[in-house]
Order: C-alpha cells, then structure tokens, then sequence
C-alpha cells in the first residue's frame, strides 16, 4: 500500500483530494468551546476546524468508480482552499476520462463541485464517460427546494442558497445530459461495491461499502466529519439535517464496523483518510492506517 492507495481483497482504492475546507467551531453548534481543549490537535493554528476535501477512486470488477467530486474550483462562500482535484487525479493515475460511474453519497456543495465543468454552450461532463448514481430521496428534496421561499437567520439562508446554487449547476444538468440514475436503498455497483442507506446528514445520504476475499472497508460521506466522532458519538454539526437520526446512524454503524473489523475511509479526515477502529481503555478510536496507536492529545495521554 502506498501512502494513498489501498487493496481490500480484489478492489484497489485511492484517495485522492480537491483541497482544504476550513470552519469555525461553531460548526458544531450544541458544542462547548472549553471541549475542544481536548482536541488541539484537530484544530489548526488559528482554532479552526481543518477538513481534506477528500475523494475515493475505486476499482472494481473492470469498473473505476470515483465517490464524490468535492467542492470544485469556486468555493461558494466556504473558507477554503480548493480546486486541485483534476490535477491530483491525473498525478495519481486516474485520468477524469477513465472514471464509469461517479458516487454522490449526498448533494452538499463540497461533494458535487466537478459534476459539471465550462459555462454556457462549453458546458460538459467533469467525467465524460460515467454516470452519476444519486439518491432520488436527496434529488427529489432538493427539487423541492427550489420552489420555496427561504425562511431562517442570515446564516441559514445563505447556507441554503450555497446549497440550492450547487444543486442548480452541479447536479440538475446531469439530468439534462441523460448521465444520471436515481435510485433508493442499496444500489450494486459491481459485486464488491454497493451503496448502503445511511440517513441522518441528509434522508438520502449513503456510505459506499467494499466487500472482497473476506475484507471490508466503508467510505463514510458525510456521517463522521471528524476523528473525534469516532469517540464523541453524539457530536452532530449544522448540516445534519435530522440529528437524532444521525446519532443513531453512526451508533450503529461504528458497531459493526468494529465487530466486523471493516475499515473505515472519509474524505474529510486528514489524507489519505484510512484508518481502522482501536480501543483503548474501554474507549472506542479511529487510527491512521500508518499509525500504532489512538490519536495523541490531552485525553489520550491520559490513558
């Protein structure tokens, strides 16, 4: 395995990445700022909250399937430094013309930002030879969006409207250019690679599983931000839209994920995002593949 591939069974997957995305700590809004004393090093050095805008390539059965295609070359108002992922693809061997089919696992801007690329008539596919497999459930929501008055604070507001403008011209032209497929529940892709329901971030939101030869790994979207959710179980941000939900999702995806030894990719740790589930005095941990042990801090020096 190099420092950003990984072999599950028969399936190969690379990480690969769009950037940076970084937020205030007010992203985990029930939060308390003296709680992130125990995680300074999951902040950067200006006490933001440092994401990777990170993808999966995964090849399969003869099919090379990318999962998520970031935030793009504009940034829609995030703080962000973003656009590299055509460029960090080609430098790790994939090609966006290779690509068969393209996972959304939900239809938030930093998940959709290279559906589509050239304005006016030069507007085209960012994948020219796949298809885009989406969740009618989040399609047919944000459908629906579209035709309502935005109610809220400034904040909110604004944040849908970056959600609803990423919609317009990332993901509605896909229909238009016939290369999208709605689906619900599970969707096999190839007979290692299915999508899995996974609600709670949104009512649509899906993980990607990855089963061969005996092994598992699970990319997660959006229903772990952070490596610290692994422990902080019940921490939700403001773009779950259902966090009760989202809660129990990600209980009950964490326990068969360490029952079942399966590994666990994000695109929004720290790259190249692959990593297994440790514990550590009757405490639950997401590890780097690379590393040895729990991630350092406060906390875990006390163990």
């Amino acid at each position: 395995m190099s420092d950003y591939t990984l072999q599950v069974g028969n399936v190969e997957i690379t990480a690969v990445s769009d950037g940076q995305l970084f937020l205030n700590q007010g992203f985990y809004p029930d939060v308390p700022e003296p709680a992130w004393d125990d995680y300074p090093e999951q902040l950067d050095a200006q006490g933001r909250v440092l994401m990777n805008l990170g993808s999966f390539v995964i090849r399969s059965g003869g099919k090379t399937i990318l999962v998520d295609t970031g935030l793009g070359p504009v940034s829609h108002g995030m703080t962000a430094d973003t656009g590299s992922l055509p460029k960090n693809m080609q430098e790790r061997g994939v090609p966006p013309g290779e690509i068969d089919a393209v996972v959304l696992t939900h239809l938030h801007w930093d998940h959709v930002g290279w559906n589509i690329v050239g304005e006016g008539a030069n507007q085209r596919l960012g994948f020219p030879n796949a298809h885009y497999l989406v969740s009618k459930v989040d399609w047919d929501i944000q459908q629906a969006l579209l035709t309502q008055q935005p109610t809220g604070t400034d904040e909110e507001r604004a944040t849908l409207e970056r959600r609803l403008s990423a919609f317009r011209e990332q993901v509605q032209p896909l229909e238009v250019l016939g290369t999208v497929d709605l689906f619900e529940g599970e969707h096999q892709i190839t007979p290692e690679v299915t999508t899995m329901p996974s609600p709670g971030h949104t009512p649509g939101h899906m993980c990607v599983a990855i089963s061969s030869q005996g092994e598992r790994a699970l990319v997660l979207g959006d229903c772990i931000h952070m490596p610290l959710e692994v422990h902080e179980v019940d921490w939700v941000c403001r773009g779950d839209r259902d966090p009760e939900r989202m809660k129990k999702t990600r209980h009950a995806l964490l326990d068969a994920a360490e029952q079942d030894g399966t590994l666990l990719l994000s695109g929004h740790f720290p790259a190249p995002g692959f990593g297994k589930l440790v514990r550590s005095s009757g405490r639950r941990y997401w590890v780097a593949l690379e590393s040895s042990g729990p991630p350092t801090g406060p906390r875990a020096a006390a163990l």
